[in-house]
């Protein structure tokens, strides 16, 4: 499993993923009921149970999915190795849900109170500079464990592959910085100052990328440069049309595209049998 395997799986979770990823944490809670970690509830397994059945779900369903697709569209962690890529998601997951696990806490405890009295009602969270840090920590730690739940899912769902004998996608780099809503069907890149146009056959948006770093990122995908501006993919070319010495491509969604002449022959030599004249 690579990095751009994790993120893939967490940015497409499909509802019966989510099922499944619901009955490991419903597990794992059963089990920290028991365990009974950092002295939370002593005498209110149900209470614990709820807890953290609560805080794996949030953590499994909402934040995990936001941070994947986050740092998968910004390439952030593309430098890191897999499993420093994989705790850097998990840590970079925690953080917004320390806060949201706290306000989880203050309003439950507020519910409780209202309800029980302050008699039956556990001690009211007490969450300083230090006491955040310290439920930074605890649910740092609980959600590397469901994590690794996780994965030993994904490896047993998908199988273990050998890395060195699997093949990544081609310009899966670049694609991961495509919004999942334009699909990952490249037609042609225009460059607009510090951003690309990026048109797909589900439509098209501006990416923020210098031109010449999507053309290394492209490298190994089926497409040319063919002007300072313009990249195409060559299967989406229809023909290619010859105006006295200019030529321009015409691409399957109608687009028009100019040929420089110094790309003319490379051009004419990787797209021969498209030619046509208008």
């Amino acid at each position: 499993m690579t990095l751009h395997g994790f993120l893939d799986y967490w940015c497409s979770l499909d509802w019966r993923h989510q099922l499944r990823h619901l009955a490991q944490y419903l597990l794992i809670a059963v089990l920290l009921v028991f365990v009974s970690p950092f002295g939370m509830f002593p005498e209110q397994p149900l209470v614990r149970l709820s807890y953290w059945f609560a805080i794996l779900s949030i953590f499994g369903m909402a934040m995990m999915p936001i941070a994947s697709k986050i740092i998968r569209s910004t390439g952030a962690f593309d430098d890191f190795s897999r499993w420093s890529g994989i705790f850097g998601c998990v840590l970079f997951a925690t953080i917004p849900m320390t806060f949201i696990v706290h306000a989880i806490e203050y309003w439950g405890w507020s519910i409780a109170a209202a309800r029980l009295g302050d008699a039956v009602t556990p001690m009211r969270p007490s969450r300083d500079t230090a006491g955040l840090i310290a439920l930074f920590a605890q649910l740092l730690a609980i959600n590397l464990i469901a994590i690794g739940v996780n994965s030993l899912f994904i490896l047993a769902l998908h199988g273990l592959q050998s890395e060195a004998r699997s093949r990544p996608a081609a310009g899966i780099r670049f694609l991961s910085r495509l919004p999942d809503q334009l699909g990952t069907q490249l037609l042609h890149l225009q460059m607009e100052d510090h951003y690309l146009r990026a048109t797909t056959t589900k439509g098209a948006d501006l990416i923020l990328i210098r031109f010449r770093d999507a053309l290394h990122e492209l490298s190994d995908y089926d497409g040319l440069q063919v002007h300072r501006s313009w990249w195409v993919a060559r299967d989406a070319v229809e023909k290619l049309s010859r105006q006295g010495r200019k030529i321009e491509l015409l691409m399957i969604d109608g687009t028009r595209i100019p040929v420089s002449a110094g790309y003319r022959k490379m051009v004419e030599e990787l797209l021969l049998g498209k030619t046509g004249k208008d």
